[in-house]
């Protein structure tokens, strides 16, 4: 591999490709690192409009003199060209479910590592099934959701699992949007709009995928984390004046193939995790829920999925559109996430891992996210293809498709993101 670039942005001409491109120039050769890398797509005309675009934005000639290897997702062929030219692959090119496969395909033959920042469960769950012994054999790593779905939730997981002193036996996340529209404009790009939508529409075969996996179950710990009423005021947090709502993130299915991996290899005990929405009304309240029904709904059917794409300016109220959100609309955008953790302080569980006593402790921890979309994402996708390059021997023994928690739990890839984007603070720590 000593001939190939270090990194390879893959569908760098996108929207979240072009976001990516200053984050890999800066980390790559940050603290004298100086590693290669490239850009790969289907149309050299803009994969050299979108460095040279790059490169006066951050006023460095050099990119103009970077490496550009075409590929095309028709053609499986210069798919496995470009594979073989480096030795991780960053994927930019969404939906994932659609055009993700192919990629991670060729990555296993060509021996090259992989990441991504797909949300979608189906297609993460079925890497894993189909791709996983022959990334172990091939000693490459696959790691999905390098985004802030669902790096942002597992950071969080991870720093009050540092900070409690003791055992987590749950924690419960708190979303809540903040910052107003800034123009008449989208505020995401309709990539994620497509992505969301066909993610939504396989929520039925991810749980049938894995009913059909026959996991060994793990057992019950207690007590059990059972989901919050709706309706209910979020008081365990400081926000009294907030109701919540329970909110169905693809970020716990990554939660659950992470708990399940440290009980199994680790002797862990698993975090029960719930995640909600924080809602300042009623009206908001019952305006989501029922918008949420109609949305299931209609992704649930092919007509349904094709109205939601061709219209998604009527269905989210100027959220998402077929043009670009604006730089104003992108940097103004803002997202908090609240974690509740409860457990026991000073207690000594059984052989079995279990406490005969209710916690006694609980901590509380604010995620502020400003850009959450091409900010912190492009941050926390960058920094998994560099850590991959330069914490080899911290990743797990053997190759295969993992979770960002687990691929990088021994490195210094949580700490890397707290410290570079300081988006997570411990609000209180108080005895039950």
């Amino acid at each position: 591999m000593d001939n190939r670039l270090d990194v390879l942005v893959f569908g760098a001409s996108g929207f979240t490709g072009k976001y990516t491109l200053p984050y890999v120039h800066k980390l790559l050769n940050e603290n004298g690192k100086n590693l290669s890398w490239g850009v790969s797509g289907r149309s050299h005309q803009k994969l050299k409009k979108v460095l040279k675009e790059i490169a006066n934005k951050i006023g460095e000639n050099s990119l103009n003199e970077i490496p550009i290897i075409l590929a095309d997702l028709t053609d499986q062929d210069s798919i496995l060209r470009m594979t073989a030219r480096a030795k991780v692959i960053i994927n930019c090119c969404g939906p994932y479910q659609k055009y993700g496969e192919a990629v991670v395909k060729s990555c296993i033959k060509t021996g090259t590592h992989y990441v991504d920042v797909s949300g979608e469960s189906f297609f993460q769950e079925t890497i894993e099934v189909k791709y996983q012994e022959a990334a172990e054999v091939k000693g490459v790593y696959i790691i999905s959701a390098c985004g802030f779905d669902s790096v942002a939730t597992e950071l969080g997981m991870s720093y009050l699992n540092n900070i409690f002193a003791g055992t987590l036996n749950s924690i419960e996340i708190y979303v809540s949007p903040k910052g107003k529209k800034v123009d008449s404009g989208p505020s995401v790009h309709y990539g994620t709009w497509e992505s969301a939508v066909n993610g939504i529409s396989m929520v039925r075969k991810v749980a049938s995928l894995q009913r059909c996996r026959n996991l060994k179950p793990i057992p019950n710990f207690y007590p059990i984390l059972w989901s919050r009423f709706p309706f209910t005021r979020a008081v365990d947090i400081g926000k009294p004046n907030k109701y919540i709502v329970p909110f169905p993130s693809p970020d716990y299915y990554v939660v659950q193939r992470t708990q399940r991996y440290f009980y199994e290899n680790n002797g862990k005990r698993p975090i029960q995790v719930k995640f909600y929405t924080l809602m300042n009304t009623w009206i908001y309240m019952f305006f989501a829920m029922f918008y949420g029904f109609i949305v299931f709904t209609m992704c649930q059917f092919q007509y349904g999925r094709n109205l939601l794409l061709k219209y998604p300016e009527f269905f989210t109220n100027g959220y998402f559109s077929h043009s670009d959100p604006s730089e104003a609309a992108i940097n103004n955008s803002v997202l908090n996430m609240y974690f509740y953790g409860k457990g026991w302080k000073g207690k000594i569980a059984d052989k079995q891992n279990q406490y005969n006593s209710p916690p006694n402790q609980a901590i509380v921890a604010q995620l502020t996210v400003r850009n959450p979309g091409y900010g912190f994402t492009c941050l926390a996708l960058a920094l998994a293809a560099v850590t991959i390059l330069t914490e080899s021997s911290r990743l797990p023994e053997k190759g295969g498709v993992y979770t960002p928690a687990v691929a990088f739990c021994n490195t210094s890839y949580m700490e890397e993101i707290q410290k570079k984007s300081k988006a997570v603070e411990v609000l209180e720590i108080k005895d039950l």
